[in-house]
């Protein structure tokens, strides 16, 4: 999930950030997978498919955790191709390195991707953008060092919708998710405060607007699962020449 004890989106503190995926590393897919109740995979297909990339292209995978999203772009681009995943938390990294010991895998920055321009055919990025500080600029970073009209990928969870589905949602994220996250994870903390900040959880129109604000153009975004989860993509727009290839590692 994410990991802040701030109030509200954009005021995230990196060094908190980093120090608790540290520690909910190695339980943070099957929480995931537990309180996704197994849709997360699904989600994950969903954003590999639309970044578009094809055998023998380079797919850049920005706070990529565990690598799962990682390993679908490595499955798109095959033996060919490269898929490379970029994350701050050296514990999440370990962990990816471990279940999926043949990825391209780099520590760095996702509002400073350690990558030169228009270096990669397509990216993505799972349930990251609201753990940065800025979130503009990690979607200007994603499009800086994507080919000019390839597309970049965000999946996100979005503020829960008004109604019956909307309510049930809230009371899941408040009360259920915290508790079995915590228990699970030995981290109670790590997962508190989303039950404290469920509204602070942006619309699908403010997800675009942030894309367009950082320059993506064609900015598209598709719900999942009763309107809980979105797949906002939009493609980069600038003319720069494709720069050389970064080193992988």
């Amino acid at each position: 999930m994410n990991g802040s004890n701030e109030g509200s989106a954009g005021e995230r503190d990196p060094a908190a950030v980093q120090a608790m995926f540290d520690q909910i590393a190695g339980r943070y897919d099957l929480v995931n997978t537990l309180l996704s109740l197994g849709m997360d995979g699904g989600w994950r297909r969903v954003s590999a498919t639309t970044a578009g990339l094809r055998p023998g292209e380079w797919g850049l995978d920005v706070a990529a955790g565990s690598g799962r999203l990682t390993d679908e772009l490595a499955r798109m681009v095959g033996p060919t191709g490269m898929a490379v995943g970029v994350d701050f938390s050296a514990g999440m990294l370990a962990v990816a390195r471990t279940h999926h010991p043949r990825l391209a895998l780099v520590q760095g920055d996702a509002t400073a991707l350690p990558i030169a321009d228009a270096s990669f055919d397509g990216a993505t990025m799972a349930f990251g953008l609201r753990n940065l500080d800025d979130p503009v600029a990690g979607l200007v970073e994603m499009a800086r060092v994507v080919r000019p009209g390839r597309r970049s990928v965000v999946l996100e969870f979005v503020r829960p919708p008004a109604g019956v589905v909307g309510t049930i949602y809230r009371l899941y994220l408040r009360h259920i998710l915290p508790l079995v996250g915590g228990l699970i994870s030995g981290r109670p903390a790590a997962y508190r405060y989303l039950s404290q900040t469920v509204d602070s959880y942006r619309t699908p129109e403010q997800l675009r607007a942030l894309a367009l604000e950082a320059g993506w153009e064609d900015v598209q975004i598709q719900t999942l699962t009763m309107k809980t989860v979105g797949v906002l993509s939009g493609r980069s727009p600038q003319a720069t020449e494709r720069s050389e290839r970064p080193a992988s590692g």
